[in-house]
């Protein structure tokens, strides 16, 4: 128990150096923290949930091989998102079908509150993976990552201009979306009333 509790206590940078050391274990908790994190980052780039896990076994092992190159100075989100994007390209230009259905999607349990919650948050994600792929990346290492312009123009190879444009367009997008779903779902509730009360 006091293990696991100073396991988190442990920032990644921190555990990254201890991978340098030789140390699996620390490799492991990365592995941990961050699979759940690049599987949404990746969704909308790859076909299928098993070309993401793939795509998520082989920047692990990539970042494992050459961890040398890691600098603690910066965050290891930033190193890490940079090699997955970069796979991920790699990878889409390879193969450019695209199929998210087949991807499932698996509520969390109770309380209540947290159920709402995550499926607020999943539709949400869910209208941003409709997003130019750029804008989407741009918003999750934002909002998601918590990552600064400076390092979001790092993993995308942009400048911080850019990633500021592609931001504001992203927000915009995504708020056009969100409300375009609502006045949707409004409608097909009011339709769903009218028919069940049809008899009255």
């Amino acid at each position: 128990m006091e293990r696991a509790a100073k396991t988190k206590q442990v920032t990644d940078e921190e555990l990254a150096v201890e991978v340098t050391s030789g140390s699996r274990a620390a490799f492991e908790e990365l592995v941990c923290r961050y699979s759940p994190r690049l599987f949404h980052f990746l969704r909308h780039r790859l076909s299928t949930s098993q070309d993401i896990e793939d795509l998520i076994q082989e920047t692990f092992l990539k970042v494992f091989r050459h961890i040398d190159r890691y600098n603690p100075e910066f965050k290891f989100s930033t190193w890490l998102y940079t090699v997955a994007i970069r796979l991920a390209i790699s990878n889409y230009r390879s193969n450019k079908s695209k199929d998210n259905s087949s991807i499932p999607y698996h509520p969390p349990a109770d309380p209540q509150e947290i159920v709402i919650r995550k499926d607020q948050s999943q539709k949400m994600w869910s209208c941003a993976e409709s997003l130019h792929n750029k804008q989407y990346e741009a918003l999750w290492l934002r909002y998601m990552e918590d990552m600064a312009v400076k390092e979001i123009a790092l993993v995308m190879n942009k400048t911080q201009v850019q990633v500021r444009v592609l931001l504001h367009r992203a927000r915009l997008n995504l708020g056009k979306k969100l409300n375009k779903s609502i006045r949707s779902t409004e409608v097909r509730c009011s339709e769903s009333i009218k028919h069940k009360y049809s008899f009255l």
